[in-house]
């Protein structure tokens, strides 16, 4: 296959996927800004607010569907260039479906490796952003949690004021804590008393410190004109409630989302969450899963071009199609269970992660070797 013929399907091919790119990212803005009018009806966001907001989280959620955008873009690019005959004319001449391929193949991966390298590090800074607008405009929960080299950082808010508790360690699922550090502040933002501990364990309502030290901080601000020493003593006790309205499961929400992480940060994210003893499946599952996306597009290529390389003159075109269509979320679907099986621990992340892709790869080749090849 000459490289003028190659170039032309490859440039046919990447504009069909840019437009379809911006089809989809459009489709998606119009759906977000509506479900945020709908949910912003009480809030000081103003419509410009709202529609940057609907601009700043699109980027993540067509990262999400970049494999349909990627189906269609050639389903449609080979359904056009066999209306125009021009498939017959090159099979013709001698050049193989698999050499026609090849240009829309290459063309594809480069984009796969441009969406995990550059668009997706763009895609989550914007994601924090938006989460930043929507906890200023719509009152989000007020617990936080982050990891840092320092240990564990957890922020719960309540009417009496706000507890950051610290920790140098944590299950799995952030139900207990070890050497831990709890500092209580007022309504005012006054630290009123620190307290370390053993351990922490999140029970019903409440968090159970054991090998308590406490300070009462406005105690010591009081007896300061009296004896210092006396005051600054910390409270010895075996254990002591804090109440918190936290459960495991609003803790493990609290992460940072992994869609907020640049690809590039995710693995030094992943080995502090390790290092404190919490659990990175979702984290290492998310990495894995854009580093699989070139083998993702490569067969989303192949699906789409096997439903479409069929010439106009043998009918059956809308059928292809919905083949196609169908076989893409099939693949969503398998691909959304493998996700979730490998975020709760069900089974490897490296199978759930790329058992999907290769086998959506195995099963186009599968597909194209029948079509084509008979």
């Amino acid at each position: 296959m000459s490289l003028t013929l190659g170039l032309y399907i490859g440039q046919r091919f990447l504009g069909i996927a840019a437009g379809a790119f911006v089809a989809v990212f459009l489709l998606v803005v119009t759906v977000d800004l509506v479900e945020l009018m709908r949910a912003g009806g009480d809030s000081q966001a103003g419509f410009a607010d709202l529609v940057g907001m609907a601009l700043l989280h699109a980027p993540a959620i067509t990262i999400t569907a970049a494999p349909f955008t990627v189906l269609l873009a050639s389903m449609t690019c080979f359904a056009m260039l066999a209306r125009s005959s021009e498939l017959v004319v090159t099979r013709a001449a001698g050049v193989s479906a698999w050499r026609l391929l090849t240009p829309a193949l290459l063309t594809a991966v480069g984009l796969g490796i441009f969406v995990f390298t550059v668009y997706n590090p763009l895609a989550a800074a914007f994601a924090r952003k938006f989460e930043t607008l929507e906890q200023r405009y719509f009152e989000r929960s007020s617990s936080r949690l982050s990891v840092s080299a320092d240990g564990l950082w957890l922020r719960q808010g309540g009417p009496e004021g706000q507890t950051v508790i610290r920790a140098q360690g944590a299950s799995g699922t952030g139900g207990r804590l070890w050497k831990v550090n709890v500092f209580q502040f007022d309504a005012n933002d006054r630290l009123y008393r620190r307290i370390d501990a053993r351990s922490a364990l999140l029970e019903d309502k409440a968090w159970r410190l054991t090998g308590v030290r406490r300070w009462d901080l406005l105690a010591i601000e009081i007896d300061n004109a009296g004896s210092s020493d006396i005051a600054t003593r910390p409270q010895l006790l075996d254990e002591m409630r804090i109440a918190t309205d936290l459960t495991t499961e609003s803790i493990q929400e609290s992460f940072a989302p992994p869609v907020t992480i640049s690809f590039w940060k995710l693995p030094k994210f992943i080995r502090l969450l390790e290092a404190s003893g919490l659990s990175s499946s979702r984290h290492r599952l998310h990495w894995h899963m854009l580093l699989a996306i070139p083998v993702v597009f490569f067969a989303m290529v192949l699906i789409g071009a096997a439903f479409s390389m069929r010439h106009a003159r043998f009918g059956g075109l809308g059928y292809m199609a919905l083949g196609c269509v169908l076989c893409g979320f099939g693949y969503f679907f398998l691909s959304d269970i493998a996700a979730a099986l490998g975020a709760s621990g069900a089974v490897p992340v490296l199978i759930a992660a790329w058992a999907p892709p290769l086998s959506a790869v195995m099963f186009a080749l599968g597909l194209l070797l029948h079509l084509e090849d008979g």
